[in-house]
């Protein structure tokens, strides 16, 4: 396992499905909202290429209101080292951080927690009893107890302060403040530009602040 073989784990976690169609076929999906194209385009397909050499072009798909954009493949490279470590079909309540990536480096579960928040965490700013939103929360929940169990671990080792709470079946984390945000960006950071638009719009009105 390496930190880009990580970093994919890290996002089919957050957002992939592997399922059968036909007899023998299995399909890899992984989507994203409409403004998520940019993370696709200039990062996941290009990440693709350089772990098995094919190419794949991301398109819009349907579904839900407005649709999706994303991945979809039954490349036998890729569904092949999936399903080394996730089941196929429905994985929302039992996917967890693969054993490679919790017995390894530093470095690899910081590639797993990137590819995970990129597509299934978000970064919003609170106003915190103030009257500007300035104080910053990164975020994420998952219904499977033993994914969260796992990256309250990883973080604790990062020292990496959070706080957790269970809202109906799903159990949500939250990482506050300036100082866990800045230690976030030196370990971990993102490559979704949906996050990194976001933090760079924050940072330009706090300077004027």
């Amino acid at each position: 396992m390496n930190t880009l073989q990580a970093e994919l784990a890290g996002m089919h976690a957050g957002d992939g499905t592997l399922y059968k169609t036909g007899k023998n076929s299995i399909v890899w999906e992984l989507r994203g909202g409409l403004g998520e194209q940019e993370y696709y385009i200039n990062f996941v397909s290009p990440l693709l290429y350089k772990l098995f050499n094919v190419k794949i072009q991301p398109k819009h798909r349907s579904g839900g209101g407005n649709g999706s954009f994303g991945i979809q493949t039954c490349n036998k490279q890729i569904t092949g080292f999936l399903l080394r470590y996730f089941p196929i079909g429905e994985k929302s309540s039992k996917v967890c951080i693969p054993e490679p990536i919790i017995n390894g480096s530093n470095k690899l579960r910081c590639a797993f927690l990137r590819g995970l928040f990129d597509t299934d965490g978000c970064i919003r700013f609170d106003k915190n009893h103030t009257l500007r939103h300035y104080y910053p929360k990164i975020e994420f929940s998952s219904i499977s107890g033993k994914l969260a169990s796992q990256v309250e671990n990883i973080l604790d080792n990062l020292k990496i302060g959070f706080y957790t709470w269970t809202n109906g079946d799903s159990y949500c984390l939250c990482i506050p403040g300036m100082a866990n945000l800045k230690k976030w960006q030196e370990l971990i950071s993102w490559h979704n530009n949906k996050h990194l638009d976001k933090l760079f719009k924050w940072s330009l009105i706090n300077k004027t602040n």
